[in-house]
């Protein structure tokens, strides 16, 4: 750990690579590993996603590369065997992750229609404070105006 309290790089390598190994283990006791392979590879962006870190661990470190990549042979030559109907838990593992999407997605729309709704409020104050701005400046030119015509008739 740096002084800061945050982790090194070597610290956050090391702890991607056994949270990743881990997950392989799990994936493997619950049967339900075939839920992340598409077209014969590790869905990386899902995977990434559930394991709380970046998909570009999976090229940066060498650990996980070389994990996903027996991964990939192993899992991969499965699906290309023939993918067998899933049991009631690989179902049930399958839709407990839909619903975690389903609500990332919520929370995230969320957030996006608290902003809308603050951006909106934004944008109708500054239409406000320009429509006076544009009434100071027609004020001003009648103003100008009249001090030119005023200016002109004491010559």
């Amino acid at each position: 750990m740096t002084k800061a309290g945050k982790k090194s790089g070597a610290d956050l390598a090391l702890e991607y690579a056994e949270r990743f190994a881990l997950w392989i283990e799990e994936r493997e006791l619950q049967n339900d590993f075939l839920d992340y392979v598409r077209s014969g590879k590790l869905n990386r962006t899902e995977v990434a996603k559930e394991l709380g870190f970046s998909r570009s661990v999976f090229a940066q470190n060498p650990e996980v590369n070389a994990l996903m990549k027996n991964c990939d042979d192993k899992w991969g030559s499965v699906v290309s065997d023939g993918r067998q109907s899933k049991t009631a838990r690989e179902e049930s593992a399958a839709r407990e992750r839909a619903i975690s999407k389903l609500k990332r997605s919520e929370t995230s729309n969320s957030r996006l229609l608290d902003r809308i709704a603050m951006l909106e409020e934004e944008n109708r104050q500054l239409k406000l404070r320009l429509s006076e701005m544009d009434k100071f400046a027609a004020a001003k030119r009648a103003f100008d105006d009249a001090n030119e015509t005023f200016a002109r008739s004491l010559k």
